[in-house]
Formats: C-alpha cells, structure tokens, sequence
C-alpha cells in the first residue's frame, strides 16, 4: 500500500476553512460596495459574476491538468491565486478592479477544489473516505459562518471592510507554506475519474447530463442568489440597516457584533454546514432520492416564507432555507455520477463548469431587484429552486 500523509489532510482542512470564508462573504460584502462605489443592484451582482465565472471557465482545464501534473502544483498555484487575488481586492481603487481580483480568487478556489475533493480520498485509509469529505465540507461551512462575524468586528473597530481581505490574504499566504511544505502521495487518478476530452461531444448531447448539469446550474443559481441579497432584501423590505455592525452602538460588544441581515447570512451558511455534517444518518434513514425531494421543496418553501413574511419571519425562512440547501447539490452530483459506469471524470468536469449558474443568476437577481423590487427579486431563485424540485420529482438518476 503506498504511504497516506494523513496530516495533509489538516492542510485540506485549512483550505476549505479559508474558501468557505472567502466564497460565503460576498453576501455580506455586497452592501459596503453598493455604497462605496455608488452601483445599481444589477452591476453589484456582478460581484458574484466575476467569482462564479471562474467555475465555468476554469473547471474543465483544470481537470486536465490535475490528471497530468497531480494535486500539488494546481493547489499551490490555486492559493497563491487567491492569496494575491484578495491582497489586490485591498489595493485597488475601482470597481472594475475589484470585478478583476474577484475573478483571481474565484480561479484560486476553483483551482483548490478541483484538485482537492479528489486528492481527499488519498490521505487516509479508503473506508474513511466519505468521512473525511464531509469533515471538509464542514469546516467550509465554519468557514462560511464565521465570516460575517470577522467582518462585523472589522468594521465595528473602526476600520474598512476592505481589512478583511487582509485577514483572508494572510490566511492564504500561511497556507500556501504548508502545501509548499507537505509531502504528497504519488497515487495516480484512477483511469474511470479521469478527464476525456473526447467523450465531452458524446456527453454535453447526452439527456440525463444535461437535464442534471442544468440542475447544478439552477443550484448553485439559487444558493448564491439568495444568500447575496438577503442583507438588501432586509434592507429594501424590512427597512433593516444594511450596515454589518452596529456602528452607532454605545456598546463595544453590540457594536462588534453582526446586524441581524448580516447574523441571518452567517446562519444561512452556517445551519446548511451543519446540514451537511448530519447528512449522513439521514440520508441513510429516509434514502437518497427522498431526501431531495424533501429537502428541495422545504428549501423553496422555506425561500417563499422568507420573500413574503414578517421581518422574524423572513429572518427564521433564510436561515431554514440553508439548512435545506446542504445536501442538494451533492445528490444532484451523485445521482449523475451514479447513473454511469465510466466517464466519471468527464461528467464531473461538466457538473462542475454548470456552478456558472453561480454567476448568471445573482445578477438577473439584482436586475429584477432594480426593476421590481427586492420581493420580486426574490422568485429568481425560487424559480430554481422549483427546478431542482421537478428534477428530483420526475429526474432519472440512479440512487438506490
């Protein structure tokens, strides 16, 4: 058996942990750049644009150079990306620099990800596998969480929330250094998880892949779209601040700690972290292709009752909403890869290019937002989330 660096897999760990923070943010960010740089809901989508793009772009060339060159290089080169992406987020002075760092860290994460989900099942014995990937997503989701609080005592200190891309940069730097640093196993990818260019014509054609790709499309769409707005939604609707923190508080610690808009955006990302981290015994339980159905129409349910209901209500609906997105994309992954015997590598590069729904959406969020108002807005993502409630109704993957 060839040697597992099992402590690599605390390096993984600290990976996930710092994307999750610098991903999840963004919903929490959006407001402070409106008022910066004076922009419409639509060109503030744009923020999310230039991130998710990155996953359309970058996905499938990345899985070609994970099969020829390994892990190591791809998440060096991924997190000094992201490291130099967030230190120029700081520097620069104009939106449109700002779109183009966003983009630089979108191609570090993408970079990160791709090569780091499959390395997983290498650092440790193969039973723990699926152990060791929900740890990694769970602490993506902590990650996730704990931004709008880093965020919220930032800019309750007193200083620019552009002071947390600091914060994310030296993150990435000391990480960079342990993955310089970390010894790698020589293991091959397995020639089924394997990127084919040539099958890519075969596949895009194929129903199931696209019907399931358009899936992760609406998703991923949905996830972003809602989480982006929810601090503008409480802002337009509710007559909330779309302040962070509390600035005026006499208070150090109410003043350090998040609003409720920004509390509901850490308890979005935080309750679908630990969504994911049950997931197990329940999709053991009630079986995989109920759980979808389940948890896709709870998560729009949930999605409508936030849109139309009181403040509390809207506050309680959000936070529900990401507990019910935890394990939507992962099934909908799954039940593709599942549904075929080869090809899996090919399959997961184009599930992976349709995160660009990550990017499409939240701006056609923001256009709506312009245009309609935030009520509006808000049945975007609840026509996706509709979607992925109809393919897990009428869809034909294999589960069980």
């Amino acid at each position: 058996m060839p040697e597992r660096p099992s402590g690599l897999l605390w390096v993984i760990f600290l990976a996930y942990f710092t994307f999750g923070m610098i991903t999840n943010v963004l919903g929490v960010i959006i407001p402070e750049v409106i008022k910066q740089y004076d922009l419409s809901l639509f060109a503030a989508g744009l923020l999310a644009f230039s991130f998710f793009l990155a996953y359309g772009v970058c996905s499938i060339p990345t899985g070609l150079l994970m099969d020829r060159f390994g892990a190591k290089p791809l998440l060096v080169i991924g997190v000094a990306l992201m490291a130099l992406g967030c230190l120029g987020i700081v520097w620069v002075g104009t939106y449109a620099g700002m779109l183009a760092m966003t983009f630089s860290v979108g191609v570090g994460v993408t970079m990160v990800q791709t090569a780091g989900n499959p390395l997983i099942q290498h650092l440790d014995r193969t039973e723990n596998y699926h152990r060791n990937l929900t740890l990694t997503i769970g602490f993506c989701g902590i990650g996730a969480f704990l931004g709008p609080f880093i965020l919220a005592f930032i800019r309750g200190t007193g200083r620019s929330w552009q002071s947390l891309y600091v914060v994310f940069a030296l993150l990435s730097f000391v990480l960079l250094a342990c993955l310089v640093l970390a010894k790698f196993p020589s293991r091959g990818t397995p020639s089924t998880d394997r990127f084919r260019l040539n099958q890519l014509s075969k596949l895009i054609t194929n129903p199931l892949v696209l019907a399931y790709a358009l899936g992760i499309f609406c998703y991923v769409g949905a996830e972003v779209g809602t989480a982006s707005w929810i601090v503008k939604f409480f802002e337009s609707v509710h007559g909330s601040s779309g302040e962070v923190a509390n600035l005026q508080s006499a208070s150090f610690l109410t003043k350090v700690l998040p609003t409720l808009p920004a509390l509901v955006v850490a308890l979005f990302w935080g309750l679908q972290g630990t969504g994911r981290l049950v997931s197990g015994a329940v999709l053991n339980k009630f079986g995989s292709r109920r759980i979808l159905r389940v948890y896709s129409f709870l998560a729009l349910a949930c999605l409508l009752v936030a849109d139309y209901g009181s403040k509390d209500m809207s506050a309680v609906g959000f936070a529900a909403c990401g507990f019910f997105t935890s394990v939507l994309f992962t099934l909908i992954f799954s039940g593709t890869i599942n549904s075929f015997t080869e090809n899996h590598g090919t399959i997961s590069g184009l599930l992976c290019t349709a995160i660009l729904g990550g990017a499409l959406i939240p701006p056609l969020v923001g256009y709506v937002g312009d245009n309609f108002g935030m009520h509006a807005a808000m049945l975007v993502p609840a026509v996706c989330f509709a979607y992925v409630l109809g393919l897990s109704l009428f869809g034909s993957a294999k589960y069980e």
